[in-house]
């Protein structure tokens, strides 16, 4: 069955709501406006009867001896002129004896009174009173006559049927019932804008598809492995993911809101903040903000969080590794070819050839490569090295690796790991500045002091201008055509993150130079061993 859209059951249900709010309160206002009539009614006819019973010609009439009851009697002529002018129903003058004097039926004259609810006026009493008579059911004013004597001679009845009251009460209703129809039209006109606003505010959605939106943000947010947050306009944690409530609250429990200061130090204006380090609990996470666009401004902010420590495991397998592999690759060719050249001299047995080949090997590459990273450390470090330079002599690049002092391993992996990202990607972009030259070289050195690890590369390539100095640092700016020109700003990101500093220096013809200083802590155990 098609569902009826949300404006549409909007509508119905307020201006339903509305139709039966007016139609109850029409009931009760027309229950009130009848008693009201009745009661005002009541009020007139006794006041008129207390007022005809101070006639003089009534008196006379109910004094007279015999007391006549004549249908064309002079009483009965002013009587009736006088219950047409009022809009009165009927004028009825009765004697000791409850027969009538006046009616405005003729036949009625001389008969006994209607209703039964005579008695207590022909006994002294003024009142109101319902009863049905020959007129049928009216509303009955009585007010007693009394003589000279003060003694009761008679009494005037006045009255109005219930049919005149629902004329008087159908009169005044026309208005309410305009009234109603225009409160309802206004009714309904509201529930439309009101059907519309709401479908306004929910993008013109329908609530089914929200749901279902809902269950699949939900289980979204359960399966991302990046702590997702949501924070309001007044800086408040609306929604957390379980990954982030396990980055913000490692031990397991049920809070997760970062520190009022965090979120002033990270969140306080409405810009993008990306790639922002935050250490939190004794965890180094990576935070991103972008904010929500309201229509009125305030959206608050989508923040997401990543652990460091994945992250660097993840650029390890995008750049530190192809590095290993580009350089393994190198070395593993050069060492193909002179494993040839061994399996030719034992093919000849040629065996004091092969003797001298291996000690020239030994001589001229193993020890003097092995000898330019002693001073290294760091096993993957040095290995590293040594395979950028069988890259590099597989290029036909000279590379020199000079240490001026001795560098110890790193006392995290991570750092390592930060070394081999930054050289190898200095060293590529070297190799490539003097790819063209005649005698291509490229060195490499580096020192440690007071805690502080510098790196220097320098090339005889073309060098750079001063305006490519500067654009030389900025993401995908290159001069080697498109899809490049991601080295140096990636190393210019990582010597920030690790809140080191970068320096470039060329001169167009003359090479390039870049200089790198970094933090350095060393491993505790290579310090004891009194590597330095």
């Amino acid at each position: 069955m098609k569902r009826l859209r949300l404006s549409a059951q909007l509508f119905v249900l307020v201006a339903s709501m509305i139709v039966l709010t007016l139609g109850v309160a029409l009931l009760l206002f027309n229950y009130q406006l009848r008693a009201n009539l009745e009661q005002a009614q009541g009020e007139r006819v006794m006041g008129l009867a207390a007022s005809l019973a101070d006639r003089a010609d009534v008196r006379a009439a109910l004094t007279a001896k015999p007391i006549v009851h004549d249908p064309d009697s002079l009483l009965r002529a002013r009587i009736e002129a006088l219950r047409e002018r009022l809009g009165v129903d009927f004028i009825t003058v009765i004697d000791t004896r409850h027969l009538r004097l006046t009616h405005p039926d003729p036949y009625e004259i001389g008969r006994h009174f209607r209703g039964d609810d005579e008695g207590p006026a022909l006994a002294g009493e003024s009142y109101v009173s319902r009863a049905e008579g020959t007129l049928g059911v009216s509303i009955r004013g009585f007010s007693p006559v009394l003589g000279s004597d003060g003694q009761v001679i008679g009494a005037v009845a006045t009255g109005v049927t219930l049919k005149r009251v629902g004329l008087l009460l159908s009169e005044r209703s026309q208005v309410l019932w305009l009234g109603i129809v225009g409160l309802m039209l206004i009714g309904g006109l509201g529930a439309w804008c009101l059907a519309h606003y709401i479908k306004r505010v929910l993008l013109g959605f329908e609530p089914h598809q929200i749901s279902g939106w809902v269950r699949e943000r939900q289980a979204m947010l359960a399966s991302l492995h990046e702590g997702v947050l949501a924070i309001n306009a007044e800086g408040e944690v609306t929604l957390v993911n379980p990954a982030a409530r396990q980055l913000l609250n490692p031990l397991g429990g049920t809070e997760a809101a970062l520190p009022r200061e965090v979120l002033d130090e990270l969140f306080d204006s409405g810009a993008v903040s990306l790639n922002r380090r935050l250490t939190l609990n004794g965890r180094a996470l990576i935070v991103n903000r972008v904010p929500i666009r309201a229509e009125r401004g305030g959206g608050g902010s989508i923040v997401t969080l990543r652990d460091r420590s994945e992250v660097n495991r993840l650029a390890e397998e995008l750049t530190g590794v192809s590095r290993y592999a580009q350089a393994l690759r190198a070395s593993t060719h050069e060492f193909k070819n002179r494993l040839h050249v061994i399996l030719g001299l034992v093919q000849l047995r040629d065996i004091g050839r092969l003797e001298r080949y291996l000690r020239e090997l030994d001589d001229t590459l193993i020890a003097p490569a092995a000898a330019r990273v002693a001073g290294v450390k760091d096993p993957i470090l040095a290995g590293f090295l040594l395979a950028k330079g069988s890259e590099a002599r597989e290029r036909q690049v000279a590379l020199e690796i000079e240490l001026d002092s001795d560098i110890p391993a790193p006392d995290s992996g991570e750092t390592g790991h930060w070394l081999v990202t930054i050289i190898g990607n200095l060293l590529e972009n070297a190799f490539e500045a003097v790819a063209e030259r005649n005698l291509p070289s490229v060195t490499l050195s580096m020192g440690l002091d007071a805690g502080e690890l510098s790196l220097h590369v320098a090339d005889n390539g073309a060098g750079m201008g001063e305006i490519e100095q500067h654009r030389a640092l900025e993401q995908g700016i290159s001069s080697k055509g498109e899809g490049r020109g991601y080295g140096l700003a990636m190393v210019k990101a990582h010597v920030e993150s690790l809140e080191g500093t970068l320096a470039l220096y060329s001169t167009p013809g003359r090479g390039t130079l870049v200089e790198v200083t970094l933090p350095y802590a060393a491993d505790a155990t290579t310090l004891t061993d009194g590597v330095i």
